[in-house]
């Protein structure tokens, strides 16, 4: 495999209806998706089997961990521990955009 330069602002994609989530790498053993989400969209709490790591790309959103809500912003990375409930809400005026990366399998 070669190493490869995505770029996020060519693969960022929203719809109205819900946010959009899509892979936009993958092999073996990891798995990277880029979530965007307009105004109003969130993930609702989930967990994983595995760590799951969240990088802010672009805007500001609310990260929700058990019964705590903390504001995270463009720059910022969310390292989350498997099996911790966590989640993601764009209470913001603006797109959220973050890189998603997890364990394949997860």
């Amino acid at each position: 495999m070669k190493s490869q330069v995505l770029d996020v602002q060519k693969l960022k994609k929203f719809t109205d209806e819900k946010r959009h989530q899509e892979t936009i790498w993958s092999d073996d053993h990891a798995r990277v998706s880029l979530i965007c989400m307009k105004p109003g969209q969130e993930i609702i709490t989930h967990t994983h089997h595995g760590s799951h790591i969240w990088m802010v790309m672009e805007g500001t959103g609310e990260f929700l961990s058990g019964k705590q809500v903390q504001t995270i912003t463009t720059g910022q990375i969310v390292i989350v521990p498997a099996f911790e409930d966590h989640g993601i809400r764009n209470g913001s005026p603006e797109n959220l955009v973050i890189a998603s990366i997890t364990g394949q399998g997860d």
